[in-house]
């Protein structure tokens, strides 16, 4: 990468977020039927599930150095490592003051571990059952410390077994 090409792309990335958030919202025509906030799904959700369970191979067991890790802690560790690039773009969002792109990201990072939060078989959230529901936790008190106004009322309709998590 160029030198400087780092900050340019910063750049590019907040001017793109403020547009963004200066936009209008876009309005449905008349008679058709408005979609539900995420109906296809969120990236988190492909993320977390389509991490390959051979890589517990390379993170479980003893490692030199550090002694033995259990695969439910690498599971974690692996896990996070998918979920991080998203928690980074919410603080970004956050940041720039683009309200509703973060209110919009930190509902789909919620929907898409509620969608986790039943670990598949053959998938690393298998080895973590918990996972999905700590990290939704976590995600919720970093909106509170963030100022991010989590749009409650449409996260109980959409996650009625993690009602406690959003009061």
């Amino acid at each position: 990468m160029r030198r400087g090409a780092g900050v340019y792309r910063d750049r590019q990335l907040r001017l793109r977020d403020r547009a963004a958030a200066q936009r209008p919202a876009r309005r449905l025509p008349p008679g058709r039927p408005a979609r539900a906030r995420h109906d296809r799904g969120h990236p988190v959700e492909g993320a977390l599930q389509g991490l390959d369970i051979e890589e517990l191979n390379t993170r479980a067991g003893y490692r030199r150095g550090r002694g033995y890790v259990h695969p439910a802690e690498a599971a974690d560790e692996i896990l996070d490592d998918a979920l991080q690039p998203f928690l980074d773009d919410l603080q970004r969002r956050a940041g720039l003051g683009t309200g509703s792109a973060a209110v919009e990201l930190a509902a789909g990072i919620l929907l898409g571990l509620y969608n986790c939060r039943h670990g598949n078989s053959e998938t690393l959230l298998e080895y973590s059952p918990d996972y999905a529901a700590e990290r939704a936790s976590d995600v919720v008190s970093d909106c509170a410390k963030l100022g991010i106004e989590l749009p409650a009322v449409e996260l109980l309709d959409r996650m009625p077994e993690w009602s406690a998590l959003l009061h």
